[in-house]
């Protein structure tokens, strides 16, 4: 268990954190703690290794959870707990069972009923409907370190300042079960950057990620323009952080949000290289086929702005009710970054890395924050 404590002029709830054993989405829990300004425990929840436990069948439990090995979850009780994704979501019900009147906020998708949680915060790509406790923002929140990022500029600086501006930061993604990234991809992003930069006069500021297929050196590392390469290495220097500071623009690839929300933060002009899309994989049988016609039929109407239907509704009905789930939608999730200003999609040749996006994800972020303070305030009074 690991307590942080900020400094606060207000009373501050007991609140809990719990991580999973996801880097990513324990960042976006710590983000939304971070933004709270409160002191906050973390615990961490270790899995048992045959954990197979549907959550929409796992209820109110400790369903999966090897308790040997996480952090202890008794008394004293936390007023408010933060938890992310579907394995903790049973967890986090049962902890509020524990304590009585406490908050609880899930990040993500439960993949079980909606209405048991005080708020559940999720993003584009899951496609969960409209419901009262329900806060669709436009990216997964995410909070720089400000000591790591200024030892980052510190490192990396001098090595960006031997290169012409502007600094176009590229961050490399992988390939998904829905996306290609292969070498003709690669070959093909490094022919438009390469135009991209000799059409702006500026330098490219590439890395890889954990994801990133192997071989992507030996494309990128010898392009005919100003730039830097970094590859990424478990445990080893790399320039991320760097770029996202002090980039005068970012080019993602479309497979990772969380990649798009860190530019995001930083407010930078974004630029998504969308990777072929590959399809989804598709169960046999006529009953399946049923299920798949009336999600996807919701999905295209969503994304095509239409207000919903009966059928739409109905669907809308039994996912709130945790009996239908919508698959991930990263196209979704594009087009929404694309309608609301925060990102556009790449073309080498008319690409513009001037314009200021708009800071819509920032105020959302402020609304959900002064949300969640409002909330703790009224269940105070209540008591």
């Amino acid at each position: 268990m690991t307590a942080i404590t900020h400094p606060s002029t207000e009373p501050a709830p007991r609140l809990w954190l719990l991580f999973g054993d996801r880097r990513g989405d324990n960042a976006q829990v710590q983000a939304l703690a971070e933004m709270l300004g409160w002191p906050y425990e973390i615990k961490q929840l270790r899995w048992q290794s045959d954990y197979t436990v549907d959550p929409a069948e796992a209820g109110i439990s400790l369903a999966g959870l090897d308790v040997g090995a996480s952090d202890p979850l008794t008394a004293p009780w936390p007023d408010m707990v933060i938890g992310i994704g579907f394995r903790s979501a049973p967890i986090s019900r049962w902890i509020a069972q524990q304590g009585g009147r406490i908050i609880n906020i899930r990040l993500g998708r439960p993949r079980t009923e909606l209405k048991p949680y005080d708020l559940v915060i999720t993003t584009p790509q899951y496609g969960l409907p409209p419901a009262p406790n329900v806060r669709e923002l436009p990216l997964p929140l995410v909070k720089a370190n400000e000591a790591e990022v200024d030892k980052a500029v510190a490192r990396w600086q001098p090595a960006f300042e031997q290169l012409p501006k502007p600094w176009i930061a590229v961050m490399l993604g992988g390939p998904t079960q829905h996306m290609a990234f292969d070498e003709v991809v690669a070959r093909s992003l490094a022919r438009d950057l390469q135009v991209l930069a000799q059409r702006t006069g500026g330098s490219l500021l590439i890395t890889t990620s954990p994801r990133s297929p192997a071989g992507l050196k030996a494309i990128f590392g010898t392009l005919a323009v100003p730039h830097l390469f970094s590859e990424f290495h478990a445990g080893g220097e790399n320039p991320y952080l760097a770029l996202l500071a002090l980039g005068d623009a970012a080019i993602v690839t479309s497979d990772s949000a969380s990649m798009v929300a860190d530019a995001a933060a930083f407010e930078r002009p974004i630029l998504i290289y969308e990777l072929p899309w590959l399809g989804r994989s598709k169960k046999p049988g006529l009953i399946a086929a049923i299920k798949r016609h009336v999600r996807e039929r919701r999905e295209r109407r969503g994304m095509g702005g239409r207000p919903a239907d009966p059928l739409d509704r109905f669907y809308d009905m039994l996912t709130r009710m945790g009996r239908a789930r919508p698959r991930r939608n990263v196209l979704g999730l594009n087009q929404k970054l694309y309608q609301s200003g925060i990102a556009r999609p790449f073309d080498p040749q008319t690409a513009d890395i001037s314009w200021r996006p708009a800071a819509v994800a920032r105020q959302i972020q402020d609304q959900l924050v002064a949300e969640i303070k409002t909330l703790w305030r009224e269940r105070q009074s209540s008591r």
